[in-house]
């Protein structure tokens, strides 16, 4: 049967995927995508100008996808905070992305180049966590006080997925069931809501 253009793209994505985290950067070659996808060079070409294209296309789609999940307004605060978390969760634990993940933090550790790819890509991409846009919806309604966004985002993730990414990044700890996981999100975000809920001025005593 044969591919339509959506397929045969996926597919070249999967197999530079494959290759980049099996061989790193440098030692990927168009050559070796094209082998692993079972499709012609022409063709890898046809879509992606170079490997750099390829490779640019590859973490913007596959590592810095967007995380879609929109809480219901009605559900309380800890509950749409483990939902979102619990959703960012899902994607970035999946077996792809943390190869990825481990494969380009291994190239920028090593080449300046990489490095400043990879941040430019990020630069790029210009996708907010939903969890930055949640705090600030929060922030102005009154409902948090929350002075700096992206410092509160990077804390409540430091306090909820940050330990588990270093597990599943390294292997050296056991990975928690879902159960266990999200026992661990919620008393992060008990303890960080707690931290920033607004505080309310004592009351004036004559």
């Amino acid at each position: 049967m044969q591919l339509d253009e959506a397929e045969r793209r996926n597919r070249i994505l999967d197999a530079a995927s494959s290759v980049l985290t099996t061989h790193g950067y440098h030692a990927t070659s168009m050559d070796s995508i094209a082998s692993c996808s079972g499709m012609s060079k022409k063709t890898l070409y046809q879509f992606f100008d170079s490997k750099q294209v390829l490779f640019e296309t590859l973490i913007l789609e596959r590592l810095f996808a967007p995380i879609n999940y929109t809480p219901a307004p009605t559900d309380s605060m800890e509950k749409q905070l483990l939902g979102l978390m619990t959703s960012i969760a899902a994607c970035m634990f999946c077996d792809e992305r943390l190869s990825l993940l481990r494969s380009v933090i291994t190239e920028t550790s090593r080449n300046p180049a990489v490095r400043q790819l990879v941040a430019d890509l990020f630069q790029l991409s210009g996708r907010v966590l939903p969890i930055q846009n949640w705090m600030a919806i929060q922030s102005e309604a009154g409902r948090l006080d929350i002075p700096d966004i992206t410092e509160a985002s990077d804390l409540l993730f430091g306090m909820t997925l940050g330990g588990p990414t270093l597990g599943r990044l390294t292997h050296c700890k056991p990975s928690r069931s879902k159960e266990k996981l999200e026992e661990f999100m919620a008393y992060g975000i008990r303890v960080f809501l707690e931290g920033h809920r607004p505080v309310t001025p004592p009351l004036n005593r004559h």
